[in-house]
């Protein structure tokens, strides 16, 4: 079954709501001032992951809802994702400290991988090695360094979603 007309949907609606929240942005003025760290030179809408994260969700109950995805990989893959949403919104909104942030990572994929079963069997060179609890761990860390990785790279302008085309093109 071709499922390319999902993609352009959820640009479609991924655009739409991303205009939306942004004149929201600026008319709340949740702006992000620049800063000796920033990548941008001017004020930034904040918040704009909220288009993105609805365009993901109405993906994820349509996948899910068409026999695509099973349960366990549908909570985790919920679940984390509104935790995951729900933490920039507040930050957006107001601001959280960084250990707290962090914190809220960990508690996402811990969920997520304890709804998929933990990280699976590592197969190399015809070898299997099963890492347990420890595999769990660096799956835990990976996903956080990986999340906290796109949270920067969304900071550039453009970057994140390129980024995000060319995965989702490729998968």
């Amino acid at each position: 079954m071709n499922h390319w007309w999902l993609a352009i949907a959820v640009i479609g609606i991924s655009y739409l709501l991303t205009y939306c929240l942004r004149r929201y942005a600026l008319h709340k003025s949740l702006l992000d001032i620049p800063n000796g760290r920033s990548s941008h030179t001017v004020p930034t809408p904040r918040g704009g992951g909220v288009a993105i994260v609805m365009s993901y969700l109405a993906a994820l109950v349509y996948v899910y809802s068409g026999d695509l995805l099973d349960l366990s990989s549908f909570i985790a893959l919920l679940g984390a994702g509104l935790f995951i949403a729900a933490l920039g919104f507040l930050d957006d909104h107001g601001h959280i400290a960084a250990r707290w942030r962090l914190l809220g990572h960990f508690v996402a994929a811990a969920w997520g991988l304890f709804w998929l079963g933990g990280l699976p069997p590592v197969h190399l060179l015809g070898n299997e090695f099963d890492l347990g609890l420890i595999g769990d761990v660096l799956a835990a860390f990976y996903l956080v360094w990986l999340l906290n990785l796109y949270n920067f790279m969304d900071g550039i302008d453009g970057i994140a979603s390129v980024e995000a085309i060319t995965v989702c093109l490729g998968a």
